[in-house]
């Protein structure tokens, strides 16, 4: 069960980053692309994070509570948890919280708006707001992928 278990953590990560990766991609482009544009590309950044990012991230944070919910009772709990295994945690939930409270209503909110409009300002708003919560979720990523690796 627990090997089962690693492979669906680590497959959750790397769908999350791998997701992340390709949406910092079409993020990159927007910058150079037409405003007529920008609702597609905000589109399929949106459809990455659903299809993509939000699958491994619950994954990752659901098997990752398993694995921990497994030490209970082991001479690691009575010994202590290493704290590369707490930073791993903390830094993996961080994340995970930034893409559920941020990421996730924002790009819903972008899907509706008119980047050419009146609704423009607010649109760059939630641009900026969605480039820092990914930038955010991505640096608690790589915190976590960092603290895993030393684990071992």
């Amino acid at each position: 069960m627990r090997h089962l278990l690693l492979f669906l953590h680590l497959f959750g990560f790397v769908l999350w980053m791998g997701g992340g990766v390709a949406a910092m991609h079409v993020a990159m482009a927007m910058r150079q692309a037409p405003r007529g544009e920008l609702v597609a590309m905000v589109g399929l950044q949106g459809r990455l994070l659903r299809g993509q990012i939000l699958p491994g991230v619950l994954l990752a944070v659901l098997s990752g509570l398993l694995l921990t919910l497994r030490l209970y009772g082991s001479a690691t709990a009575s010994a202590g948890f290493p704290p590369a295994l707490m930073v791993m945690q903390a830094a993996g939930l961080l994340g995970a919280a930034v893409v559920l409270v941020v990421l996730l209503p924002t790009f819903a909110r972008l899907g509706r708006l008119d980047p050419l409009g009146a609704q423009a300002p607010l649109f760059e708003a939630l641009r900026k707001r969605a480039a820092l919560g990914g930038s955010l979720a991505g640096v608690l990523g790589l915190v976590a992928l960092v603290s895993g690796a030393l684990l071992r």
